[in-house]
Protein backbone atom coordinates (compact mmCIF):
# COMPACT_ATOMS: atom_id res chain seq x y z
CA UNK A 1 0.00 0.00 0.00
CA UNK A 2 2.15 2.73 -1.35
CA UNK A 3 -0.43 5.12 -1.50
CA UNK A 4 -0.83 5.30 2.79
CA UNK A 5 2.74 5.99 3.31
CA UNK A 6 2.69 8.76 0.78
CA UNK A 7 -0.55 9.80 2.46
CA UNK A 8 -1.70 10.84 -1.68
CA UNK A 9 -5.83 11.07 -0.71
CA UNK A 10 -6.34 9.98 -4.75
CA UNK A 11 -4.36 6.68 -4.60
CA UNK A 12 -5.71 6.26 -0.84
CA UNK A 13 -9.78 6.23 -2.74
CA UNK A 14 -8.89 4.68 -5.56
CA UNK A 15 -7.18 1.37 -3.30
CA UNK A 16 -10.26 1.72 -0.93
CA UNK A 17 -12.54 1.14 -4.43
CA UNK A 18 -10.58 -1.66 -5.54
CA UNK A 19 -10.73 -3.63 -2.80
CA UNK A 20 -14.88 -3.39 -2.59
CA UNK A 21 -16.10 -7.04 -2.65
CA UNK A 22 -16.93 -7.85 -6.51
CA UNK A 23 -20.58 -8.16 -6.15
CA UNK A 24 -20.53 -4.45 -5.03
CA UNK A 25 -18.66 -3.43 -8.54
CA UNK A 26 -20.38 -3.22 -12.21
CA UNK A 27 -18.04 -2.24 -14.54
CA UNK A 28 -17.76 0.90 -16.80
CA UNK A 29 -19.03 1.39 -19.73
CA UNK A 30 -17.42 3.44 -22.36
CA UNK A 31 -19.99 6.08 -22.24
CA UNK A 32 -19.89 7.10 -19.11
CA UNK A 33 -15.94 7.83 -19.06
CA UNK A 34 -16.44 9.62 -22.32
CA UNK A 35 -19.41 11.84 -20.43
CA UNK A 36 -17.46 12.81 -17.44
CA UNK A 37 -13.93 13.14 -19.02
CA UNK A 38 -11.79 15.65 -21.17
CA UNK A 39 -9.62 16.15 -23.87
CA UNK A 40 -6.23 14.98 -22.46
CA UNK A 41 -7.33 13.98 -19.26
CA UNK A 42 -6.29 11.05 -17.23
CA UNK A 43 -9.25 9.02 -16.00
CA UNK A 44 -8.83 6.19 -13.29
CA UNK A 45 -11.43 3.38 -13.71
CA UNK A 46 -11.93 1.28 -10.39
CA UNK A 47 -13.69 -1.66 -12.52
CA UNK A 48 -13.32 -3.59 -15.70
CA UNK A 49 -13.94 -1.23 -18.22
CA UNK A 50 -16.58 -2.27 -20.90
CA UNK A 51 -17.71 -1.74 -24.44
CA UNK A 52 -21.00 0.20 -24.81
CA UNK A 53 -20.45 3.55 -25.89
CA UNK A 54 -17.41 6.03 -27.47
CA UNK A 55 -14.96 7.97 -26.92
CA UNK A 56 -14.32 10.73 -29.54
CA UNK A 57 -11.38 12.39 -27.59
CA UNK A 58 -8.03 11.39 -26.82
CA UNK A 59 -7.59 10.44 -23.16
CA UNK A 60 -5.36 8.51 -21.21
CA UNK A 61 -7.21 5.83 -19.12
CA UNK A 62 -5.82 3.55 -16.28
CA UNK A 63 -8.29 0.28 -15.55
CA UNK A 64 -7.75 -2.79 -13.85
CA UNK A 65 -8.74 -4.54 -16.86
CA UNK A 66 -10.74 -4.12 -20.19
CA UNK A 67 -13.16 -6.29 -22.10
CA UNK A 68 -12.72 -7.61 -25.37
CA UNK A 69 -15.13 -4.71 -27.09
CA UNK A 70 -13.75 -2.09 -24.81
CA UNK A 71 -9.81 -2.83 -25.39
CA UNK A 72 -10.99 -2.75 -28.98
CA UNK A 73 -12.87 0.24 -29.51
CA UNK A 74 -10.27 2.40 -27.55
CA UNK A 75 -7.20 1.27 -29.79
CA UNK A 76 -9.48 2.11 -33.21
CA UNK A 77 -9.99 6.07 -30.94
CA UNK A 78 -6.60 6.27 -30.01
CA UNK A 79 -6.96 6.30 -26.15
CA UNK A 80 -4.12 5.60 -24.17
CA UNK A 81 -4.24 2.67 -21.94
CA UNK A 82 -1.86 2.68 -19.06
CA UNK A 83 -2.58 -0.02 -15.68
CA UNK A 84 -2.94 1.70 -12.42
CA UNK A 85 0.70 1.26 -11.16
CA UNK A 86 2.15 3.14 -14.33
CA UNK A 87 -0.72 5.67 -13.63
CA UNK A 88 0.25 6.03 -10.05
CA UNK A 89 4.00 6.01 -11.19
CA UNK A 90 2.92 9.01 -13.53
CA UNK A 91 1.05 10.96 -11.14
CA UNK A 92 1.76 10.46 -7.18
CA UNK A 93 -0.11 12.63 -6.07
CA UNK A 94 -2.88 12.24 -7.93
CA UNK A 95 -3.75 15.69 -9.14
CA UNK A 96 -5.88 16.35 -12.38
CA UNK A 97 -6.99 12.55 -12.16
CA UNK A 98 -10.25 12.07 -12.34
CA UNK A 99 -11.75 8.63 -10.57
CA UNK A 100 -15.02 6.73 -12.23
CA UNK A 101 -16.64 3.83 -11.06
Amino acid sequence: MMAKKEKAPFWVRVEELLSRPKRKRRGVNLSKIAKFSKEGQTVVAVDKVLGAGAIKHALTLAAPSLSETAAKVLRASGVKVVSIDEAKKANPTGKDLVIIS
